[in-house]
């Protein structure tokens, strides 16, 4: 399979190679450039569509207030993010 380069470095992957790679719509995908001429696109995990969560705001006693979906979070996964910042 082949795909060009356009403007503004954009491309389009070909269906084929989407449904092979289980990349869908609205996906998020990690970019690893391998150098050599590579880029390797893979798909991050997809967040459950059970039962969406509704963010709560939670006042506290004396301070502001604090919004919260219930999910929990690692702090691997907090400095991960603040380091995308």
């Amino acid at each position: 399979m082949h795909a060009t380069i356009y403007g503004r470095g954009q491309m389009v992957i070909p269906a084929e190679a989407r449904r092979v790679a289980g990349i869908d719509q609205g996906d998020l995908v990690e970019v690893r450039p391998e150098g050599d001429g590579r880029i390797v696109l893979v798909r991050m995990e997809r967040v459950s569509e059970s039962a969406p969560r509704t963010p709560r705001i939670r006042r506290r006693k004396g301070t502001h207030a604090v919004g919260s979906t219930q999910r929990s979070i690692s702090s691997e996964q907090v400095k991960r993010l603040l380091n995308e910042l």
